[in-house]
């Protein structure tokens, strides 16, 4: 089965990915790419329709840091 097609281009998955801090080298980001529309219904469905902010996902309300 493939992956679903993510909603966003390419050009702006890098952007976001460049913004959100993240090191990734040129693999990393084209793997995630190819998952992205996962990532897309994953959120999706935390947010139940568009109808929860974006907050309610824990893992948006801090920024990780590296050790």
């Amino acid at each position: 089965m493939p992956s679903p097609k993510p909603t966003i281009s390419r050009t702006e998955f890098d952007a976001l990915a460049k913004v959100s801090g993240l090191q990734l080298t040129d693999d990393q980001r084209s793997e995630f790419f190819a998952v992205y529309g996962y990532v897309e219904q994953i959120a999706e469905r935390l947010r139940i329709g568009g109808k929860r902010p974006r907050e309610a996902e824990p893992a948006l309300t801090f920024k990780p840091t590296r050790s």
